[in-house]
């Protein structure tokens, strides 16, 4: 399984509404697309020193390939786009195999 991981920064008054938005577009579209076994948002309990609030999403796959035919859906880039608007830092995207 593959682990997709971005982090970014968001504003402290956006936090609400970007948990908002990944409850209602971004988890559902994730639950549906082929060869994506969920996707979790972590929001840092406090601002850094550049007064933003960490946003981390994990996303478990099947494959490299999996993650490349959602990206290239209109149903995936709808889902991000709102939460896009929110984030302050260029997103840091990391992939992981995991170990059983």
């Amino acid at each position: 399984m593959i682990i997709r991981m971005f982090d970014t920064a968001v504003d402290p008054e956006d936090v609400e509404r970007g948990k908002e938005i990944f409850r209602t577009k971004v988890k559902p579209t994730f639950d549906a697309l082929d060869g994506c076994h969920g996707i979790e948002l972590l929001m840092g309990l406090e601002e850094h020193s550049g007064g933003l609030v960490d946003v981390a999403a994990l996303a478990r796959w099947d494959s490299r390939d999996a993650i490349e035919k959602a990206m290239e859906t209109d149903e995936y880039k709808e889902a991000f786009a709102d939460l896009k608007e929110l984030f302050q830092q260029t997103p840091i995207v990391r992939h992981f195999d995991t170990v059983e």
